[in-house]
């Protein structure tokens, strides 16, 4: 059985809030590199994106994990990417920092191309995870397994416009706002 962990008003204040700080950020910057992650990212990217005041060129790395494997070996496709972004900002945009492997992999292709300055924004940060964002809507325990706003479950869940577990997961620490 599923249980509601923030509904829909409170991810969009979230998104509100994150979305005023960026724009306090990049005001002087015209032009902005906007980088997907993962495919469970894609509502989150859509909500912020429209609220961004800047130009953006946006870009989807078309991220995923090898079944088996949850959360530990990403596939991203840097196809998707410029083959330089000439200095411009990047706005790399996550659904969950875990691991941090695919925002490791990412950072490094991005600096590759000769990106300019760097922001992280992520929908959720793992308790304990070692990646570092520069913004996250809420931080997630290590145990909980969320779906729905664009997580899946093996490709379910994803339309559902609330965030949502499931009552047999265990919750050992407190979710709440980063």
């Amino acid at each position: 059985m599923m249980k509601m962990l923030y509904d829909a008003a409170t991810i969009e204040s979230r998104v509100a809030d994150l979305a005023d700080a960026l724009n306090r950020e990049m005001a002087h910057h015209k032009l902005v590199h906007v980088v997907v992650t993962m495919n469970g990212a894609f509502m989150f990217a859509a909500d912020l994106t429209r609220r961004l005041k800047c130009g953006q060129i946006l870009h989807f790395t078309g991220g995923s994990y090898f079944k088996g494997n949850i959360k530990q070996d990403v596939t991203l496709n840097p196809e998707t990417l410029p083959t330089s972004f000439s200095n411009a900002p990047v706005l790399i945009i996550e659904d969950i920092l875990d691991s941090g492997n695919a925002l490791s992999q990412l950072r490094h292709i991005v600096a590759e191309r000769q990106a300019g300055p760097m922001t992280v924004v992520s929908l959720f940060k793992r308790v304990g995870s070692p990646a570092a964002a520069d913004h996250a809507a809420f931080s997630l325990p290590r145990e909980l397994f969320v779906v729905g706003y664009g997580l899946d479950m093996d490709g379910r869940y994803r339309e559902l416009k609330d965030i949502f577990t499931f009552e047999s997961t265990v919750m050992t620490g407190g979710g709440g706002i980063c």
